[in-house]
């Protein structure tokens, strides 16, 4: 079992942006992983999440509106953290 830290945490968080916009399998392998251990999940690293999920959506709605690549999974990740408040 690994030690949750905070330099964990913010690997995770450093994954998500990594992953956000790259459109490859990348994208559900980081959002699947993150709902798979909710212990990663803090107020703090909910936060980042939403904000940068948020911005790719709404950079996509204005730049890339009939791109659904990546689309879900960003999407269910996002509802996840919100439900988990």
């Amino acid at each position: 079992m690994i030690e949750v830290t905070r330099d964990l945490k913010d690997i995770v968080c450093c994954s998500l942006r990594y992953a956000l916009g790259r459109r490859t399998y990348i994208t559900s392998l980081i959002s699947g992983y993150v709902m798979e251990h909710p212990e990663l999940i803090d107020e703090r690293v909910k936060g980042i999440m939403l904000k940068d999920i948020e911005e790719y959506l709404e950079c996509r709605n204005i730049y890339y509106k009939d791109d659904e690549c990546d689309y879900q999974s960003w999407l269910k990740l996002k509802n996840w953290l919100e439900e988990n408040r």
